[in-house]
């Protein structure tokens, strides 16, 4: 299983920097629970850049915290998460945890949904 880390318009800061290595780590960790194999993608960017997306691939013209997409099958997983850094930041000051815990959380969202988990089988 490989995970790629992109950065789409956003500047980085260290936190960021260290938080999407952890992030790897710990995602690599649940595909492995799911005995999954392929290749994951998460980008990281602005609220403009999933609006857009949103609004081209599910037809709703608004931001959000994170998108993902299941490019694969069930036996080789190929996906794209996309998380946006201001609404994780907004997020995290209001759940009152740190960035990396927050990005975090999302990214394991984004992953339940690219190994093709509901909400409700979350429990959301």
């Amino acid at each position: 299983m490989k995970i790629f880390l992109n950065n789409k318009g956003q500047k980085n800061s260290q936190e960021e920097k260290i938080a999407g290595e952890e992030i790897k780590k710990e995602i690599l960790k649940v595909l492995k629970t799911h005995k999954t194999e392929g290749e994951l993608s998460i980008t990281f960017g602005d609220g403009e850049l999933l609006r857009k997306i949103n609004k081209k691939y599910r037809k709703k013209n608004k931001t959000t915290d994170v998108l993902s997409f299941n490019l694969g099958d069930e036996k080789k997983i190929m996906g794209d998460i996309y998380i946006s850094i201001p609404a994780a930041k907004k997020q995290a000051k209001e759940y009152n945890v740190s960035l990396k815990d927050e990005l975090l959380r999302l990214a394991e969202h984004g992953t339940l949904h690219v190994l093709g988990y509901t909400h409700k089988e979350m429990g959301l």
